[in-house]
């Protein structure tokens, strides 16, 4: 789905079990490239490549946070760019990425229940790029409030709570707030982060003052899609709950 002219908000359907999860990746088109933001489970790369226009190809890939639904199927990624991908993510995710620190959320016995359920080319992929024995992959380390050079500039900012590293973009041209986890989308409605799946829903909470700041017109929530309305009237019954 067209959110303006350069973004594009995809709709990745994974199957879980006798379930089934909608994710919402973004692609940003810019200078002759797809900039992606989130690469899903492991399984799908083919999926996130289909929607994705061919005559952009993906040179640069921005994972918001270490969560597995967001980074499954980075290795596949890395591996269709032989190397000349260019990898964002915030500092507190560098380890995890790299494969040198472990993941927010994520233990072993998750890790091996998740991959048991892909083919033996996936499972291997993931573990040898999650690890030490793999170059590391993060090349531009973000820390928050800088403007990256995509569009007419694409704004990052540190909304720590859902992870120590969660980070949400806003898109200055089109004013359009890609969220991640920090908001999510249920039947049609704006909601703060799954309490569930959020390590620490005060400064979760918090971290939506951030939001509060921005002539925001359209959100993209990595769980749930495109949210439009009275956007700031929303964040300030989140942050200030009566």
């Amino acid at each position: 789905m067209k959110i303006a002219d350069h973004i594009e908000m995809l709709e990745i359907k994974v199957p879980m079990g006798e379930h089934e999860m909608v994710i919402h990746p973004v692609v940003i088109y810019a200078d002759n490239q797809a900039v992606l933001f989130d690469t899903g489970v492991p399984g799908c790369y083919d999926k996130i490549i289909e929607q994705i226009d061919p005559a952009y190809p993906v040179q640069s890939v921005i994972l918001t946070h270490d969560d597995l639904d967001h980074i499954g199927s980075f290795p596949q990624f890395l591996e269709a760019a032989s190397g000349t991908l260019d990898v964002y993510t915030h500092a507190q995710n560098v380890g995890a990425i790299n494969g040198t620190e472990p993941f927010s959320k994520a233990n072993p016995e998750r890790i091996n229940s998740m991959l048991e359920q892909f083919p033996e080319s996936i499972q291997k992929s993931f573990r040898s790029v999650f690890s030490t024995d793999t170059p590391e992959h993060v090349n531009h380390v973000l820390q928050g409030n800088e403007v990256l050079p995509f569009g007419e500039g694409l704004q990052v900012i540190h909304t720590p709570g859902h992870t120590p590293g969660h980070t949400s973009f806003y898109d200055i041209a089109s004013k359009t707030l890609i969220a991640a986890d920090a908001l999510i989308v249920e039947n049609g409605e704006l909601h703060g982060p799954n309490p569930s799946f959020t390590l620490d829903m005060e400064q979760a909470t918090n971290s939506l003052r951030a939001f509060q700041k921005l002539p925001i017109e359209a959100i993209v929530c990595y769980h749930g899609g495109l949210f439009k309305g009275d956007i700031q009237q929303r964040l300030n019954e989140l942050v200030n709950p009566s």
